[in-house]
């Protein structure tokens, strides 16, 4: 079996991870001012703006067609290595960098494709 990995869903899932942790970096400055996260600002930080993360990049790369896959892999980050992240209290630049991270990694489970060794050969 050879396998080849999709460079195009490679780099939507990237810049997905890293608008997710950076619309949840900020999200969390500005929302926990008063050193509480709760309520509606929970709500919008770690349900709406993943979503909101997603659907931006598939529309702005004009590929539909990947937004379910960008939805899961943006919560996906986000339950991984973003909320982690977070609760250590990481800056913005960490949490982005961490949004990148793992836009790539569970990236890669959409991106790899297998083939039969005698179609990549002929």
């Amino acid at each position: 079996m050879a396998v080849r990995i999709n460079r195009q869903i490679i780099s939507a899932t990237t810049l997905t991870g890293f608008l997710a942790g950076s619309f949840i970096a900020s999200a969390e400055n500005n929302f926990s001012r008063d050193g509480v996260l709760s309520g509606w600002e929970a709500l919008v930080t770690f349900v709406l703006l993943p979503l909101l993360a997603a659907l931006l990049v598939s529309i702005g790369l004009r590929r539909r067609h990947l937004a379910p896959r960008l939805i899961v892999v943006a919560y996906l980050t986000l339950a991984i290595p973003l909320f982690g992240i977070s609760a250590g209290g990481a800056n913005v630049l960490q949490q982005m960098l961490g949004g990148i991270i793992g836009g790539s990694v569970w990236g890669l489970f959409f991106a790899i494709r297998r083939f039969p060794r005698d179609s990549v050969s002929k």
